[in-house]
């Protein structure tokens, strides 16, 4: 009977203490980063940075097209702050917004795979075969492309020409390999691996924004979204090509 007893007291103490090891205040608290697929390599650095500051804290960062995560939001994916690369993806979100606050700016640009060139100008990408955009349905670059050649004019003679990729990333790899002619990346996705034709004109695809927006009340997200905007990090972006 004693030994029985003794081993109950022993199980108990066994689960206070894992549990005083689970509530430990020193275990880490998770910020959910959704962001821009044009984002992504920028804020590597970034991620690593707010982890070796804030101690206790796990950045986690996922990018994809602004609209597939915007939907994946809507659908109840977890999500703390969502950075996204058009204000249109921001409005459409369906759950509520604590803080809201423009982040940072970019510019499109026409792009050819290296040193085969099929276009002098974006006024004539009749010459290019097959060229690239993101999907303007999930992707505001591809969206952008697509109202600047509207404009222009030149969309339903290129539409047949054109395929869709899932991100912006994925638009720019397309053209590195060569499996496009032509496609349109923003400035921050400029590589020596692409010969870039020319800067697509604000007055053809409208402001390039990316709102920054805070979904969750917790004090370390708080945190973590408060330092995107301070000086040394807003520098880190300008130094990767966006602008304020």
């Amino acid at each position: 009977m004693m030994k029985r007893v003794s081993g109950v007291i022993i199980g108990v103490a066994v689960v206070l203490l894992l549990s005083q090891v689970w509530s430990s205040p020193d275990s880490e608290e998770t910020v959910t980063i959704l962001a821009a697929a044009s984002l992504g390599p920028a804020l590597e650095e970034v991620e690593r940075q707010l982890e070796a500051e804030l101690e206790g804290v796990d950045v986690r960062v996922v990018t994809n097209g602004s609209g597939a995560l915007r939907a994946q939001i809507n659908h109840g994916s977890p999500a703390d702050i969502f950075l996204a690369a058009s204000d249109d993806d921001v409005n459409r979100l369906q759950i509520p917004i604590l803080e809201r606050d423009a982040f940072l700016h970019n510019e499109l640009w026409l792009v050819t795979p290296k040193g085969k060139p099929c276009a002098e100008t974006w006024d004539d990408l009749n010459t290019c075969a097959r060229i690239v955009i993101g999907d303007p349905v999930n992707v505001p670059a591809g969206r952008y492309a697509k109202a600047a050649l509207e404009v222009e004019g030149a969309w339903g003679q290129a539409e047949p020409r054109i395929m869709f990729a899932q991100n912006v990333r994925q638009v720019l790899t397309l053209i590195e390999q060569g499996d496009a002619n032509a496609g349109f990346v923003y400035k921050t996705e400029l590589t020596t691996g692409v010969e870039a034709i020319q800067s697509i004109p604000l007055e053809a695809t409208g402001t390039i924004s990316y709102p920054a927006v805070r979904l969750t009340h917790e004090s370390y997200v708080r945190d973590v979204y408060a330092r995107l905007f301070d000086d040394d990090i807003q520098t880190h972006f300008l130094a990767k090509g966006f602008s304020k």
